[in-house]
Formats: C-alpha cells, sequence, structure tokens
C-alpha cells in the first residue's frame, strides 16, 4: 500500500473450503457474495445477520 488517502484501503475476505472460494467480503461492494450454491445461502445469512456484520 502506497497513498496517503485512505479512501483507496480496500478489504476483502475469502472464505474456502476444500479449497474453493464459497464466499468473499468485498469493501467496495460493502457486503458478502456468494460463488457457490452453499456460499450463496451463506453470504446470504450473513448479510442480514446485524450481531456478524458489527464484528
Amino acid at each position: 500500500f502506497n497513498s496517503s488517502e485512505l479512501k483507496d484501503i480496500k478489504l476483502t475476505m475469502s472464505y474456502y473450503y476444500n479449497k474453493i472460494e464459497f464466499a468473499r467480503f468485498d469493501s467496495d461492494v460493502g457486503k458478502h457474495v456468494g460463488f457457490t450454491e452453499f456460499g450463496v445461502k451463506v453470504a446470504e445469512a450473513w448479510n442480514n445477520d446485524q450481531a456478524f456484520l458489527a464484528d
């Protein structure tokens, strides 16, 4: 990272099971996104859980 602008910071968190990415949080999108059938369900649950989002 080589910027003095905080707006340039991006957070991504990827979740894997058996080497397959099933969900990801991207701060540019502002929510979790699922990439598999299971991941879509999990991302939807996480996005609707205010306690989970607060952590």
